[in-house]
């Protein structure tokens, strides 16, 4: 038979088993809060460093979006006087020497694009993250940045240029993207993805977003594999997971439909559309 003592200690000994557990459980739950709390302080630091990368590459990005519309275009992003400076370097262009104030601005810009598009990629940062440190801003100049990263895009646009040194500078920075080509397809990552955040958001305005995703009913497949692709380059297939989300997040901004129940519904951008009209010509 069991005595009494022996019974008081076999309790002690359950007693003392199950306040370890407790303790064990505890000190886990603690680790995890500490371990989110530094990855969210090393992700706050990562958006302000990159925030100040950004800062200091607007006069480059100012230069990267002369180069990639055309001289005399309205929507630009340097003033008057800054513009008719990069048109007489335009004019003074040659062919026996490589374009370095162009080069620079593009090497700088598209840098610090691949370089977030990287974090994105590994998981580093969160998109809602990378938005902001961009903003709308960038997303305006979607246009002349994809005719710099993808020679097919708007093909026609090279021919029309009317100036023939800023036509064989823009061709030149397309050669360099080209010779660049992951930095390259990065960047088009880039731009897909704030997209996508853009019209989540509504950023945007409704003509936009609908010529957007009329163009990605062709090409939308094509992002989506191109996203996906890239991720498991990086991290291989540990970081499958997140590789299916970022593709299945560029569906946002494509129409809605059996199998993307996320993405736009075209009565909404109707709605958006008329409310857009109604404010910008003051109607009540």
């Amino acid at each position: 038979m069991i005595s009494a003592k022996d019974l008081e200690n076999y309790m002690d000994s359950d007693t003392l088993t199950a306040i370890a557990t407790i303790l064990f459980v505890l000190v886990g739950f603690a680790q995890i809060i500490i371990l989110n709390s530094q990855k969210r302080q090393t992700r706050i630091a990562l958006i302000a460093q990159y925030r100040q990368l950004w800062t200091n590459c607007k006069k480059y990005f100012g230069d990267v979006i002369f180069i990639g519309r055309e001289i005399g275009e309205y929507y630009q992003i340097h003033n008057q006087t800054k513009l008719k400076e990069l048109e007489k370097l335009v004019s003074q262009h040659t062919l026996d020497e490589p374009t370095t104030w162009a080069l620079e601005s593009i090497q700088n810009v598209f840098n610090v694009l691949d370089e977030l598009t990287i974090r994105i990629l590994q998981g580093h940062l969160k998109v809602s993250d990378t938005y902001p440190i961009v903003g709308t801003g960038f997303l305006r100049h979607s246009r002349p940045l994809r005719q710099l990263l993808d020679s097919e895009y708007h093909s026609t646009y090279l021919a029309n240029l009317s100036d023939k040194n800023h036509r064989r500078i823009h061709t030149e920075m397309q050669d360099w993207l080209i010779y660049h080509d992951g930095l390259r397809r990065r960047c088009l990552i880039l731009i897909d993805i704030l997209w996508a955040e853009a019209v989540r958001l509504e950023d945007l305005p409704p003509s936009d977003i609908r010529s957007a995703a009329d163009a990605k009913i062709k090409t939308g497949k094509l992002n989506r594999s191109r996203v996906f692709k890239e991720t498991i380059r990086l991290n291989g297939f540990r970081k499958i997971c997140l590789a299916i989300d970022l593709s299945e997040f560029l569906r946002r901004a494509e129409y809605k439909s059996f199998w993307n129940y996320r993405g736009l519904k075209k009565s909404r951008l109707d709605n958006m559309e008329e409310d857009w009209t109604r404010r910008i010509f003051r109607n009540k």
